[in-house]
């Protein structure tokens, strides 16, 4: 008889229990993925890791390390349940589901042209990319992945697009009715009344992962729409949203796939990823999975660009993921909405009400329609232009490692206004002048900055509080006042201002969707 196989025969007599925490998972027969996670009151999803044993054909015991997923009430339901007993349990860590770092709906839009994208240009809140294009405007040999909702084949994408990947496994929150497959296309994530995340009201597509791969690679220069940050180089398109967002699960195992790693139902991913968006996330602690899936990609050579957030918290008190993350560029927002903390890395234009960022779009209310442009913003929209820059960083220096990638865009920045000291991180990054470092410096694989890829995971501080208090005006509202006093905002006063003041020109132009 096998080891444990007298506890397993006993488990499947144990019909209820079986059901109340679907762990025939853990037995080998599959992920419990259940009927969806939109319908009906719901069980947390877990990942287990832990260790097993199992007889070789020559008689031996081996021993691994696996993992599931879990449905469960509770931690401590596991612990009590587990088939193969509590000691084997290595860890247990909720699969939360990210977001979007952007509100869902239209923004309005000013114009649809490059002369409306002030954060290109601008010479304050912009990134100095015209002067960078003298350089180079980006090479189809670099691949930029864009983890996010999907991509739709926009005129101004549908060139740049190589196969890429549906890794979501809930069928209901991917929204197209299976689950894991080789269709990236974005089908829609849209939510009504019926969907758990519903928040009283319907909320039609986002088309998030369209407009932040326009910003990194829209098609430039050919008449029409708008500029793209690194308009020569490919997008690898990879769907880890649907409704209500998506596990942390899928998202990691999306990072695993980009960076060419093996991932059960896809395909091997031919074009590794040299640089991965990350346009998401939500509060929580960075666990062993996304921080596993993050340091293998860096191990790859992927630069793993990841927006901070838009709930104007302090980073250091409240952490979020995969924005507390370690080896990831962490990218704050150039407005008053951003998250901030020593955990941001660098900022990027992420506009507001006066001056948001254009980009490809579709004008479907749920289901995809006509090519258009929009304007968005918050992080999201911030981070796609630090994965640009990035892109046209690897263009010209292929052989850089992630880590000096990074050290170059924080030495490289602009000055830019912030209260908090240390909170918005380097400064507003600065296309040229990072090129122009890239060029003369040599790649070294002993350069590893300050987040050496083997480091643990950061570990969020316990019985904190945070002390800013939160309005319900503007994107997500504010974060004006801290510890109850009235301060300037925390995504950078001077930005703001500049945004402002561009809002006087930008404002007369009609807000609306244009379509081709």
């Amino acid at each position: 008889m096998a080891p444990n196989q007298g506890l397993m025969g006993a488990f499947f007599k144990e019909e209820k229990m079986v059901r109340s925490l679907g762990l025939v998972a853990l037995l080998g027969l599959g992920p419990m993925f259940g009927d969806g996670v939109l319908a009906g009151p719901q069980k947390k999803r877990f990942i287990v890791r832990y260790k097993t044993q199992k007889v070789t054909a020559s008689g031996a015991l081996s021993n691994s390390i696996q993992s599931n997923i879990v449905k469960a009430e509770s931690v401590s339901d596991i612990h009590r349940d587990f088939p193969l007993g509590d000691q084997n349990i290595l860890s247990i860590e909720e699969d939360l589901i990210l977001q979007p770092t952007v509100e869902p709906g239209d923004r309005g839009t000013e114009d649809t042209f490059y002369q409306s994208q002030w954060h290109y240009f601008e010479e304050d809140g912009g990134i100095n990319l015209p002067s960078a294009w003298e350089t180079t405007v980006g090479t189809s040999q670099v691949t930029v992945a864009v983890i996010d909702t999907g991509v739709l084949p926009h005129r101004e994408l549908k060139d740049k697009l190589l196969p890429g990947a549906d890794v979501i496994t809930e069928v209901a929150m991917a929204n197209d009715g299976d689950g894991r497959d080789q269709d990236a296309t974005d089908s829609g994530d849209w939510v009504e009344s019926g969907d758990n995340c519903y928040s009283g009201r319907d909320v039609n597509s986002t088309w998030h992962g369209t407009h932040v791969a326009g910003t990194i690679g829209a098609e430039t220069a050919n008449g029409v729409g708008v500029a793209g940050v690194a308009w020569g180089v490919r997008i690898l398109p990879v769907r880890a949203l649907g409704k209500c967002g998506g596990y942390v699960s899928d998202i990691a195992d999306a990072i695993r796939w980009s960076a060419g790693g093996q991932v059960q139902g896809l395909n091997v991913n031919p074009n590794k990823a040299d640089v991965i968006n990350l346009s998401l996330g939500a509060k929580g602690s960075c666990g062993p999975t996304m921080q596993g899936a993050i340091d293998f990609a860096v191990s790859q050579g992927a630069v793993v660009v990841v927006a901070a957030g838009n709930s104007y918290s302090n980073m250091d008190l409240t952490s979020y993921v995969p924005a507390s993350c370690r080896n990831v560029i962490t990218v704050g927002a150039g407005n008053r909405y951003s998250n901030y903390g020593s955990a941001v890395d660098v900022m990027a234009p992420g506009g507001d009400f006066n001056g948001t960022v254009f980009s490809t779009s579709n004008d479907g209310a749920r289901a995809p329609a006509n090519d258009s442009y929009k304007g968005m913003m918050g992080t999201s929209m911030a981070a796609p232009h630090v994965a640009g820059v990035v892109a046209l960083i690897k263009s010209v220096k292929p052989d850089l490692f992630p880590p000096q990638v990074e050290d170059i865009l924080k030495r490289t920045t602009k000055f830019f206004s912030c209260y908090q000291e240390g909170g918005c991180g380097s400064g507003l990054i600065d296309a040229f002048a990072a090129l122009e470092e890239a060029l003369v410096t040599s790649p070294d694989s002993t350069f590893e900055g300050t987040e050496p890829i083997t480091a643990a995971p950061p570990t969020p501080p316990e019985n904190r509080v945070v002390t800013y208090e939160e309005e319900s005006g503007g994107m997500c509202g504010s974060v004006a006042f801290v510890d109850g006093g009235p301060r300037p905002p925390q995504g950078g006063l001077g930005a703001f201002l500049v945004s402002l003041i561009l809002g006087v020109g930008l404002g007369l132009m009609r807000k609306r969707s244009f379509r081709l």
